[in-house]
């Protein structure tokens, strides 16, 4: 076995190809990154491909990202969807309430509703147990709002009393969230009790 000596120009000639290494690593590093992201960008602008699973068979689409234009149907399906949010609850939580409307309505909206349906239950009815669900809702779609007609279903102490309701909604376009992927949000609600 040949021993090495310590010499200042060996160590030299020892740091000299450690750092010849590690330079060639960062540059073959450098370039799996540079082609990693290469890749993932192309990726990004890709479509996807949407799995629809129903029960045993699985089906595969292609993605394709386009804009939608919502409606009739699409307000009348969104609608429906915010009633029940507002109305249809197992007990009268005002906490719970606010995130159910939350992705539904204008920020400001949302306080004013709750505050409205606080009076209304929280005081008239403090104490008592109480649950609420709608019937025979029927939506019309006009061009400057929405109408909708329902009965809805006050239980009080397990005593139900069906209320004839009608509401106009007045609705904005925004930005679609995971949550209301419409992008559609109430801007003003009109509630008369009574009415059908």
């Amino acid at each position: 076995m040949k021993k090495v000596n310590n010499t200042i120009p060996n160590i030299w000639s020892a740091q000299e190809k450690m750092i010849s290494f590690y330079r060639w690593l960062s540059a073959g590093l450098g370039i799996f990154a540079s082609l990693c992201l290469l890749f993932g960008f192309f990726g990004y602008f890709k479509n996807p491909i949407v799995v629809l699973k129903a029960k045993e068979v699985q089906e595969f689409y292609p993605g394709q990202e386009k804009s939608v234009k919502i409606g009739k149907q699409d307000v009348e399906v969104f609608t429906k969807v915010f009633l029940k949010a507002l109305y249809v609850w197992p007990r009268f939580d005002e906490t719970a309430l606010s995130k159910e409307l939350s992705p539904y309505t204008e920020d400001g909206l949302t306080k004013k509703v709750i505050s409205t349906q606080g009076l209304k239950y929280g005081k008239e009815l403090k104490g008592k147990k109480i649950a609420q669900s709608l019937t025979f809702l029927k939506v019309d779609v006009l061009e400057d709002r929405v109408v909708a007609k329902f009965f809805r279903i006050l239980l009080i102490e397990n005593l139900p009393l069906v209320i004839p309701t009608e509401v106009t909604l007045s609705m904005i376009q925004g930005s679609p969230t995971r949550l209301n992927p419409y992008g559609i949000y109430v801007a003003g609600i009109v509630e008369h009790e009574g009415e059908h």
